[in-house]
């Protein structure tokens, strides 16, 4: 289910459970939103209300995994059912994006050091960019994991890729929130959804509107995302001014 309307249906099914003696309904279905909500309560509000801190996420997404496993004790077919859907999303489980603990304050410093110490090994190939672990995986060896089994020497090109100075690495862990180059590339590591939205929005503003030919559409979208880009301040007197 869609993120959006699970949360939607999250939110309605908390309201209703907190008036429940101002609605009629049978036991069976009682039962069904009292499973919900103890889901929502116990495992999944922590890891929502923190999805967008992108330091957190790997140790978040492993974590919860590994509640989830937990959970089996409380209502076994929740716990299954939540396991095999959010398997498929454990994008920061990856060799590239699980460096991102090494900023992340809850993970200690045992496991960080394990993750530098990874940082030499040779890269796993059965990893792409998103990591999906088998049905196998899951009933044997994954919740066994820690974070450093996820690190390799390709994790380096995460910081690469953002031009981040990786010199705190080499110096002890218990410094590093005096390190220049760590304070810096930990206050750069922040999820924005601002790219998507904006492309979200350009489609559906010039959808249809001109044109309907997919070729010119696109010619369309280009044209107009450049000249944003050239007059980010559409108003008249910018427009009279350039």
């Amino acid at each position: 289910m869609h993120q959006a309307r699970w949360m939607a249906r999250a939110i309605y099914s908390l309201k209703i459970c907190l008036l429940q003696s101002q609605v009629r309904m049978i036991v069976k279905d009682k039962r069904a939103l009292q499973d919900v909500c103890l889901f929502i309560v116990i495992l999944y509000v922590k890891p929502w209300l923190e999805c967008t801190v992108a330091i957190k996420a790997p140790n978040q997404d492993l974590y919860f995994l590994k509640a989830l496993k937990e959970y089996e004790k409380v209502d076994t077919t929740v716990s299954k059912a939540a396991l095999s859907k959010f398997r498929h999303h454990l994008w920061y489980l990856c060799e590239e994006t699980v460096i991102l603990s090494l900023f992340d304050n809850e993970v200690d410093n045992q496991t960080k050091m394990k993750m530098i110490i990874n940082l030499n090994r040779d890269k796993r190939s059965d990893i792409g960019k998103r990591y999906i672990p088998s049905k196998e995986e899951m009933s044997q060896t994954f919740f066994d994991k820690t974070l450093d089994d996820f690190v390799s020497e390709k994790s380096k090109q995460f910081l690469t890729r953002l031009q981040i100075d990786d010199s705190f690495l080499q110096e002890d862990i218990s410094f590093w929130d005096d390190n220049a180059a760590f304070l810096k590339a930990k206050s750069r590591l922040k999820v924005v959804n601002d790219t998507a939205e904006r492309a979200v929005k350009l489609m559906q503003d010039f959808q249809g509107l001109i044109t309907a030919e997919e070729e010119q559409k696109q010619y369309l979208l280009r044209c107009v995302n450049e000249h944003r880009h050239l007059c980010p301040y559409c108003k008249k007197n910018t427009l009279n001014r350039s």
